[in-house]
């Protein structure tokens, strides 16, 4: 049975959305599936990747969903993962009755910490003027923050042709650009994730 993955992303314009799907599944056409590719559906907001999820659950309780979202913000690791989205301010989701821990995923805490833990990859993706050095360590990426993540990627590609980073079209072209062997080996919730669709 295929498994689809509500991810969070791709805005509301149909070009968009199929870029989303595309960079996705390329990020996670590395991963051994054995032919069983996920279907990714991109919802767009948070808000409404949980809706979506929440929906197709209701309808079909056995069938096999995921939802990938942000974790917005540094999830402390006693913090399960319907408690995260509980407990976090403009969430509030309560877990879905028939819903479990494993099949609810983090891009931790942004898609930007995966670009950030390739950044040999995402260097070059974005080729000359990249700055390697404005990048945080990526040995504990999972627990910087938000805005740091969003300055350092934006620091490090001003100088590039591509031009600085922002959402859109090139959130979604780097990627397809990273190893996600690389993003799983340094990002526990990225293991988790893999594990979870390779399982």
């Amino acid at each position: 049975m295929t498994t689809t993955v509500f991810v969070e992303g791709g805005g509301q314009g149909k070009d968009l959305r199929t870029r989303c799907r595309e960079g996705f599944h390329d990020f996670l056409s590395g991963l051994p599936l054995n032919g069983r590719r996920p279907k990714i559906v991109a919802c767009g907001s948070r808000a409404d990747a949980f809706d979506r999820f929440r929906t197709a659950l209701g309808l079909d309780p056995r069938g096999k969903y995921m939802l990938l979202v942000d974790s917005e913000e540094v999830v402390s690791k006693k913090n399960e993962p319907w408690n995260h989205v509980r407990n976090r301010i403009g969430d509030g989701w309560e877990r879905p009755e028939c819903a479990t821990d494993s099949q609810l995923h983090f891009m931790a805490v942004c898609m930007e910490s995966w670009l950030i833990a390739d950044g040999e990859s995402l260097s070059g993706f974005y080729g000359q003027g990249f700055k390697n050095s404005s990048l945080p360590e990526a040995r504990d990426i999972e627990s910087v923050d938000k805005d740091r993540i969003m300055k350092a990627l934006q620091s490090a590609t001003r100088d590039t042709t591509k031009g600085e980073y922002s959402k859109g079209k090139i959130s979604f072209a780097a990627l397809s650009a990273i190893k996600v062997g690389v993003v799983r080996a340094k990002m526990p919730h990225c293991d988790r994730m893999a594990t979870t669709l390779t399982a």
